[in-house]
């Protein structure tokens, strides 16, 4: 008896079920089964990135509606935080803190590449996940309670959209593998394309009207941060994909505070 032959559509389908798998096992600490090593997965994946940061920020929106009906605002943000980073085990935040170190303490290249190797946090590294976390958590606490929930939906989401141009525009700026590896090239214009259509998709649906601010402001900070990676050293690294992740997060909530 000959085996059943999947549906000519199922092959697709499957192919697009393992790409978004390996956006959540790379994005977050989901307890996902498989290891995901398939290089081309990885980089079909990049799609589903801006859904992945939807996801996570309606986790701590969540968290922050169940927190908030209990203790003041600043709170339930501040325990949001700790359980989008938990989600995610701070995997932007140390980025963040890597490339302030990196681009504050290096000045050429190879120096700025070498200290964003090294695990240790820096004065420069500190000094920034400080003041940016700390810049996050009293933007969303000066919003109305609902508007947090939004605002942690559209900013995740524009965050991890912001490395689908990086990874199309600019080349790796290492000689050997390292994070970015699987992904730099794999960002095509149709993957571009799509991933910027369901990022808008989320933004939209979740802020309306008031959309427009944040989008640009996550537009305009991709495009700066680029042009200034390939300045100082001609491409990107996964640390420069995660401190322009963070920022243009920041970002978004500056933008909403502003206009709400």
């Amino acid at each position: 008896m000959c085996p059943a032959r999947a549906e000519p559509g199922a092959r697709p389908i499957r192919s697009q079920l393992r790409a978004a798998r390996a956006a959540l096992t790379f994005l977050t600490r989901l307890p996902l089964r498989g290891d995901v090593s398939d290089m081309a997965e990885l980089a079909r994946g990049t799609i589903y990135f801006p859904l992945v940061g939807s996801l996570v920020g309606a986790v701590g929106g969540g968290v922050y509606w169940i927190a908030s009906g209990i203790w003041p605002a600043s709170v339930a943000v501040v325990l949001s935080t700790m359980a989008t980073a938990a989600l995610t085990g701070a995997f932007h935040e140390d980025a963040l803190a890597d490339a302030a170190d990196g681009f504050g303490g290096g000045w050429d290249r190879e120096r700025v590449l070498a200290i964003m190797r090294d695990s240790r946090i820096g004065a420069y590294g500190a000094l920034a996940l400080i003041l940016v976390v700390t810049a996050k958590i009293a933007a969303l606490s000066a919003l109305p309670r609902i508007d947090v929930v939004r605002a942690l939906v559209a900013g995740h989401a524009l965050a991890r959209w912001s490395s689908l141009p990086l990874l199309w525009r600019l080349p790796y700026a290492r000689d050997s593998s390292g994070t970015a590896t699987p992904f730099v090239g794999g960002v095509t214009i149709p993957r571009l394309t799509v991933g910027t259509a369901l990022t808008c998709a989320v933004v939209i649906s979740v802020l309306g009207w008031h959309a427009l601010g944040p989008t640009v402001a996550a537009f305009g900070l991709t495009l700066v941060s680029g042009w200034y990676y390939r300045r100082r050293i001609g491409g990107i690294t996964g640390d420069c994909l995660g401190a322009t992740n963070q920022c243009v997060e920041l970002a978004t909530y500056l933008a909403l505070v502003a206009i709400v």
